[in-house]
């Protein structure tokens, strides 16, 4: 009994110690039902002991002092007649009771004890044992009629009553722990049913709500209780439904930004930035497997003038056409990546020789070339591309990507539209032209440019009829340059428009200069780049020129090529016939070698039509020049049109030339391009070009 209610004592220390530690709630709730109910039953387990013991302790005393009481009674009659015999009966009849162990009695004359008996087999000193409180001593007075004889002292045994005691202290233990176990198990169901499942759930759905985001399937709780459980749980389930549209929505934004951040807007292409990621792990792979892989850089020729004719929609939906083609063509485990306008790099992955480099860009290249259909209608537009291998040409990604561009410049200077490997003279080329674009620009400040002047006489009297200015650059270092080294550089630099707007107000100033000192050399004729005819300002500049200069606007004609005149028949039209306002003449450069259309021809109605030297070159042999030539004299003749052969070279295509009904003659045979001092004194002399024609 004492090792229960031991154990049971340090329960409380058990449960502090474990409440600092922290217990599972179903411990907890656990613990709180078992000291719940057995708390109360323990206190009054102890309560009634108490009582017990206390109602027991005076029952006994009062037993106590009645046998005492009556055994003096019983003696009173023995010790008056000295009966020992008697007295001897009494004391053993006190002795069968249980309670009494020993028993005494004195007499009051003599103080000797008359008689002194004690319980059989019991040896131990009655006086210890008093001490040790094991037994009570109680003592009575024998009394007969009133007069004390004697002095009557039992010893009674401390112990008497344990045992019934003690049974029904196990008795009521039993009672309480029957108690206890009938409330856990009443009590325990309800518990677990109505809180503990109801609280487990609850955890699991707020595990549920930590768990969003991670890509795990949701479960799904419903709650039909009506208590306080049932509506946390029904707005942990409002919070979970909020929670899943919030975490989709970031989701779809997460995405979104991703997209934005790795891939282009326009193409959905990688960007640079994934491109630059995934060419970075290539390089680390190429080098664990020892193979090869190529960097394309691509370029659109001409991106410009068509984004600018036919407006950035359209320029936008070629850019994401090029883009579709070139995931078709190439292979899936290739990358293409949309760098920057109209610039894309490709990485052309496991490259075992260059040959097949060359047909994987071959076949991207001509399916750039396809025509597409746009909103203004069918185009055709090509590509540049440079190719740099890894390892041969860079062992990086910045040098790869560099040296591939450097190629692809290297594929424009050769004509565009083709394809073009990376070797290290490229890179000094490059250098040099880099070099040659910034002195460009100081070239159109420093007064650099000059103009030379060709001159065109009459096909039939050799008179001078007009000069056509043709643009040079005398270089301080380099000497004078001639247009093929330069003007390439200007179209890509976008320095054409300002060397556009130069050469214009040049050719008139000395068109002006000419005039006032009373030399007369015809018409003046300035060629127009494709970017300037397009350009808005070139109407503004020409203005400007004239205005400046004095001089009259039939005194000057504008040359564009075929091919810049047919490509946009609506733009064209509009700024020729602004120009005809103005009373500036027009001229269509290179005719024959474009895409000719006699219905264009009748709508834009130029002053005009030059015959490409091509044609004039070989009209002394070739047949089918020569029907081209007369064919473009008689089309001329019957819309009105002036025509120009150029590249006049020898007297036997003059003659020629001649004889077709050519209006005008221009080449090397007349004249070269010539600085305005010698031109001038080829003019002098112009009677002995005129003897020619005699």
């Amino acid at each position: 009994m004492s090792i229960l209610f031991k154990n049971l004592g340090q329960w409380p220390t058990r449960l502090r110690l474990r409440w600092r530690g922290g217990m599972r709630l179903r411990t907890t709730m656990m613990a709180v039902v078992l000291l719940g109910v057995t708390t109360p039953a323990l206190l009054l387990l102890a309560v009634e002991q108490r009582l017990a013991e206390a109602l027991q302790r005076t029952q006994l005393e009062r037993g106590e002092l009645a046998l005492i009481a009556m055994g003096g009674v019983s003696m009173a009659d023995p010790l008056w007649v000295v009966d020992h015999a008697a007295l001897n009966s009494v004391a053993t009849h006190l002795l069968e009771n249980p309670q009494v162990v020993a028993l005494r009695v004195e007499e009051n004359l003599s103080k000797v004890p008359v008689l002194e008996r004690m319980r059989p087999a019991y040896s131990a000193s009655l006086e210890g044992e008093t001490a040790a409180q094991k037994l009570n001593r109680r003592t009575q007075t024998i009394v007969r009629s009133g007069e004390p004889l004697g002095t009557l002292t039992v010893w009674f045994d401390a112990a008497y009553g344990q045992g019934a005691l003690q049974q029904r202290r196990l008795q009521m233990l039993l009672l309480v722990a029957v108690q206890v176990i009938a409330s856990l198990l009443l009590l325990t169901p309800v518990l677990v049913s109505r809180i503990l499942r109801p609280i487990e759930r609850l955890k699991v759905q707020a595990t549920a709500l930590l768990a969003h985001g991670e890509g795990q399937a949701q479960p799904v709780f419903v709650w039909k209780r009506r208590d306080e459980l049932g509506l946390l749980g029904r707005h942990l389930s409002q919070v979970q439904q909020q929670l899943a549209e919030l975490f989709g929505q970031l989701g779809a934004k997460n995405a979104q930004l991703q997209q934005m951040a790795l891939y282009d807007q326009l193409t959905s292409l990688p960007n640079r930035s994934l491109f630059t990621d995934l060419v970075q792990r290539e390089i680390l792979h190429a080098r664990r497997s020892k193979q090869r892989f190529g960097i394309f850089f691509i370029d659109l020729d001409r991106f410009k003038a068509i984004n600018d004719s036919m407006g950035h929609a359209a320029g936008d939906a070629l850019l994401v056409e090029v883009a579709r083609r070139l995931r078709e063509t190439l292979r899936e485990v290739d990358v293409v990546c949309r760098q920057s306008g109209d610039e894309f790099l490709v990485l052309a992955r496991d490259i075992q020789h260059w040959e097949f480099v060359a047909d994987m860009a071959q076949r991207v290249l001509k399916a750039i070339e396809l025509p597409m259909a746009l909103a203004g209608g069918t185009v055709r537009v090509s590509a540049s591309m440079g190719i740099a291998l890894f390892p041969d040409d860079a062992d990086d990604f910045e040098s790869l990507v560099k040296n591939a561009d450097i190629a692809m410049y290297q594929a424009k200077v050769l004509g565009r539209a083709r394809y073009s490997f990376f070797h290290s003279e490229l890179n000094s080329r490059l250098q040099a032209s880099i070099e040659l674009e910034k002195e460009l620009g100081h070239a159109i400040a420093n007064g650099e440019l000059v103009l030379h002047y060709q001159p065109q006489v009459d096909a039939s009297t050799g008179d001078l009829v007009g000069v056509e200015a043709l643009v040079r650059w005398q270089h301080p270092q380099r000497g004078l340059l001639y247009p093929g080294s330069f003007i390439g550089i200007a179209e890509e630099s976008g320095k054409i428009a300002e060397m556009g707007v130069w050469t214009l107000g040049e050719a008139c100033r000395q068109m002006a200069q000419w005039k006032a000192r009373g030399l007369d050399v015809g018409c003046m004729s300035v060629n127009v780049s494709a970017l300037e005819f397009r350009d808005h300002r070139l109407l503004d500049s020409l203005q400007a020129a004239l205005a400046s200069s004095g001089i009259a606007s039939a005194d000057l004609e504008i040359e564009i090529t075929e091919s810049v005149l047919m490509a946009e028949t609506e733009t064209s039209q509009r700024i020729i016939a602004r120009l005809r306002e103005l009373g500036v003449g027009t001229a269509i450069d290179d005719f024959g070698t474009g895409y000719s259309s006699l219905a264009y021809l009748k709508r834009l109605r130029p002053n005009q039509l030059k015959i490409d030297q091509s044609f004039v070159s070989d009209a002394s042999t070739d047949n089918d020049s020569r029907a081209i030539i007369k064919g473009v004299v008689g089309l001329a003749n019957a819309l009105g049109l002036t025509v120009v052969a150029e590249g006049v070279e020898t007297a036997e295509q003059m003659l020629f030339l001649q004889e077709s009904g050519c209006h005008t003659l221009q080449g090397y045979y007349i004249a070269r391009p010539l600085p305005v001092d010698r031109l001038e004194a080829w003019i002098a002399e112009r009677h002995s070009a005129v003897a020619l024609f005699a």
